[in-house]
């Protein structure tokens, strides 16, 4: 009795899935019916697209590497951010406090600057994952790559702002002014994210609330 299958009731999905899993050199014969099934479904124009639109939105998949490369990207801000507390530690005064300035907004000049010149951060490099223009999927401009990250840095620039008035009243109590203000900042950033969140689940080609607005899409390279 045969018990071959009959590869012509596959999708070209299976097809191609048992064709990357099937040891060709212990079956030769099932591996050529497998892929005359494969050449005959690719005669088919309605299979063809469809596989076609299977790997579009493959390309597209980005939630997972785009996690793990917001990891990696956080870890190096740490380390980055680590060396200017110590260099500010140790020259004390003025550049202690320039330092600080220039530790609170060093995420969104790695971030804008990266992503002008490479479409990538160094965890986006990593995950082979990169940021495209949306209708041409050609490199981005310094205009979107800012506007990527136009929310989080308007939120850093009233981060600095009120920050300016933490040394003034150290000497008493803290305004409660500006612990509402610090609150607001941290609840608002939170919801950024969140929405960032959502918006890139419920779309077919990943694309987060950044996105479009900048006119942008995570692409895996």
């Amino acid at each position: 009795m045969d018990s071959s299958p009959n590869f012509n009731n596959y999708t070209l999905d299976e097809l191609l899935d048992v064709q990357n899993n099937i040891d060709s050199k212990q079956y030769p014969e099932r591996a050529k019916e497998i892929e005359l099934a494969i050449s005959n479904k690719m005669n088919d124009p309605a299979a063809k697209a469809e596989i076609e639109k299977l790997q579009e939105l493959d390309k597209y998949a980005t939630f997972g590497p785009r996690f793990w490369a917001s990891i990696i990207d956080g870890v190096v801000i740490s380390v980055l951010s680590a060396i200017l507390v110590f260099l500010g530690t140790q020259a004390g005064g003025g550049i202690q406090t320039i330092l600080g300035y220039i530790d609170t907004v060093q995420f969104a000049v790695y971030s804008v600057a990266l992503h002008t010149l490479y479409g990538q951060t160094f965890g986006k490099m990593a995950l082979d994952v990169k940021v495209v223009d949306y209708l041409t999927e050609n490199h981005i401009s310094f205009k979107q790559a800012f506007l990527r990250d136009c929310v989080p840095v308007v939120m850093l620039i009233l981060l600095l702002i009120a920050s300016i008035f933490v040394p003034a009243e150290q000497a008493g109590e803290t305004p409660d002014w500006l612990i509402y203000a610090m609150m607001a900042f941290g609840i608002s950033y939170f919801l950024w994210h969140l929405l960032e969140i959502i918006t890139m689940l419920f779309n077919e080609k990943n694309r987060a609330l950044h996105d479009f607005i900048a006119g942008t899409v995570v692409i895996r390279t």
